[in-house]
């Protein structure tokens, strides 16, 4: 069983993880031609995905990565000035 002590410390190291990889890979490859837009990594193979929202990302780096690890992706705007948007709620399995 996870405590939300766990859940924080894997947050942040995704965080550092993910940051280091777009600031010393990506963000050279990313700006400016894709500023505002939406980067999805999979952190332990440095896989990119760019979308316009969150949840498309996340859905390109799903395609290829089904079932990822918790701590496995990070998510972040491109640019200084992105904003990340999730234009659609996701729903899976209603059930009546």
């Amino acid at each position: 069983m996870s405590t939300q002590a766990d859940t924080i410390t894997i947050r942040e190291e995704t965080a550092q993880a993910g940051e280091r990889i777009y600031e010393q890979r990506l963000r050279p490859l990313l700006e400016p031609m894709h500023n505002g837009r939406v980067v999805a990594i999979h952190i332990p193979s440095q896989d990119h995905f760019v979308a316009d929202s969150i949840l498309e990302a996340s859905d390109l780096l799903r395609k290829k990565y089904p079932r990822p690890a918790r701590g496995d992706v990070y998510a972040r705007g491109i640019g200084e000035r992105a904003v990340v948007q999730a234009r659609t709620p996701r729903i899976i399995g209603i059930h009546r």
